[in-house]
């Protein structure tokens, strides 16, 4: 038994109309993903400037830097990384702002995981992880009195350092000083 033609070409055109419409939906899915890879980059690399001025004890340029981080991720669709930004942003001290960080970095540590350039870091005294640009530890947790106190994230597993076993390139020298080890 044959269907009429007007059947189908009906058939046909609906296939058709299918196809293209999963077409479009593989493109848009394409689009998506390749957007969400910069949008990841340009909300980390902001974040890593508010964890620089606190490391250097700079309130006004952690501000500053949070206010740009806060727009940028305002516009992105990322509401909460956008109200723990403003909240340092608003910040009264230097002590209220990095209290602040501590939330923002783990919104933004599962955004930096396996970006190259960054390195996931923890400081067993602040009880806090930060994600920094490679190089020495930078800690923006206590800035200039405790710089170079912490290391490298364990993750998965892999390689890290307890607290007092010095990385490569890692100066640990105010550990014992500060309780820390």
């Amino acid at each position: 038994m044959r269907g009429s033609p007007e059947i189908c070409q009906s058939m046909k055109s609906m296939f058709r109309f299918l196809v293209l419409v999963a077409a479009l939906a593989v493109g848009f899915a394409r689009l998506a993903s390749a957007e969400e890879i910069p949008m990841k980059s340009e909300l980390v690399s902001a974040y890593a400037k508010i964890a620089d001025a606190l490391a250097a004890d700079d309130l006004s340029g952690a501000k500053a830097a949070a206010g740009a981080l806060a727009d940028h991720a305002g516009m992105a669709g990322q509401k909460q990384i956008a109200d723990q930004s403003a909240g340092i942003s608003k910040a009264a001290n230097i002590s209220a702002a990095r209290e602040q960080f501590k939330a923002l970095s783990l919104s933004i540590e599962p955004l930096a995981a396996g970006m190259d350039g960054y390195t996931v870091m923890t400081c067993a005294m602040a009880k806090a992880d930060w994600v920094q640009t490679a190089g020495g530890v930078r800690n923006p947790y206590y800035g200039k009195s405790m710089l170079s106190c912490g290391e490298a994230k364990k993750v998965d597993g892999g390689p890290g350092h307890g607290c007092g076993e010095a990385a490569p390139n890692q100066d640990h020298s105010g550990h014992g000083k500060h309780g820390c080890g």
